[in-house]
């Protein structure tokens, strides 16, 4: 008798759904190299799970047209995590700062300054640190971490005005992702941290009703001019639910884990040369770009200490001088 393909739902829960779709088909293009015949990535957005499913209403609240952030990140996020846990959805890739809330650890991923470049991110990411995050947060949650991507790379610092060095930056309303990546360092310099991640997933006109300037990626960003800080990684998990991959067998996981570290290189890198490209037509778009000097770097990096002494007591002991020592 033949064998019943087993079907594996991947939800794109992250912003911009296109990009991400990109990834959850290299994941499957490496998985089949393994597992043809036996198991099958189906790719869902929110559209199509409602489409085809739509077996868990709320979590229509994390489209992004959905019009209230709040409930979206309260009541959606529980919808999101619970059909994880309970393998109503098989898999999903989501921001590094939403998975730490299961798992503290990972916001350690979002500190400023964590990363010298992106070999220093694969060194942490691929080595006995990611896994060991990946494995942990499968014992403290009901799902496993399989691999990292980016989302959009560096961080930057976006506005409609210009804005050439970091004195540019005292007084200005900046709207941050979350107090770890760079909020608590634009406090300490005198200027207001507005911190409204889940708006971040809508459309970015937020600059123009809420903040004078917001920490975004190039691909996130609507304004005109950025200040190329490169000050924190906007980083995703590639997530399996515990419930499913349990019923693997063990070459089976070993394929999962073996086809997340082929897409997640592959993302990476597709992100970085999305980053060069938007550079290259920044002119032609309209959209100024300033590189922070090198004394406004080190400024800036001195002040994130401040972050490191506030979130000292949240991660793991020892993982924070772990990730940021070279081998």
């Amino acid at each position: 008798m033949k064998q019943k393909i087993r079907k594996i739902r991947w939800l794109i829960a992250h912003q911009p759904q296109h990009l991400f779709v990109r990834t959850a088909k290299a994941f499957s293009d490496a998985l089949n190299q393994h597992c043809a015949g036996e198991l099958e990535v189906e790719i869902l957005t929110y559209a199509d799970y409602k489409k085809n499913y739509g077996e868990i209403p709320d979590l229509d609240i994390l489209d992004p047209n959905y019009p209230d952030p709040e409930i979206k990140i309260n009541k959606g996020i529980d919808a999101f995590w619970k059909a994880l846990f309970d393998s109503q959805i098989e898999m999903s890739q989501i921001q590094v700062g939403i998975v730490g809330m299961l798992h503290p650890d990972f916001h350690a991923l979002d500190l400023p300054f964590m990363f010298d470049d992106h070999d220093h991110v694969s060194e942490v990411l691929e080595g006995p640190i990611g896994q060991q995050m990946c494995a942990t947060l499968g014992q403290k949650s009901g799902v496993t971490g399989l691999g990292f991507t980016y989302s959009g790379g560096y961080r930057v610092i976006g506005s409609n005005k210009p804005i050439v060095n970091i004195e540019d930056l005292k007084g200005l309303r900046i709207v941050t992702q979350n107090n770890l990546t760079l909020g608590t360092t634009i406090e300490s310099m005198g200027g207001k941290a507005i911190t409204i991640a889940p708006r971040l997933w809508q459309k970015q006109d937020v600059l123009n009703n809420v903040g004078d300037a917001i920490e975004t990626t190039y691909l996130r960003f609507h304004g005109k001019h950025v200040l190329k800080t490169q000050h924190s990684m906007f980083m995703t998990t590639i997530l399996v639910s515990n419930k499913f991959w349990n019923t693997l067998t063990e070459k089976q996981q070993w394929a999962f884990r073996d086809a997340a570290l082929v897409a997640s290189r592959m993302e990476r890198e597709w992100s970085v040369a999305d980053g060069d490209k938007f550079e290259q037509d920044a002119v032609k778009n309209g959209i100024t770009i300033v590189d922070i000097s090198e004394k406004d770097r080190l400024t800036l990096k001195k002040k994130s200490q401040l972050t490191y002494f506030k979130c000292k007591g949240l991660f793991t002991p020892g993982l924070v001088v772990n990730m940021r020592t070279r081998h």
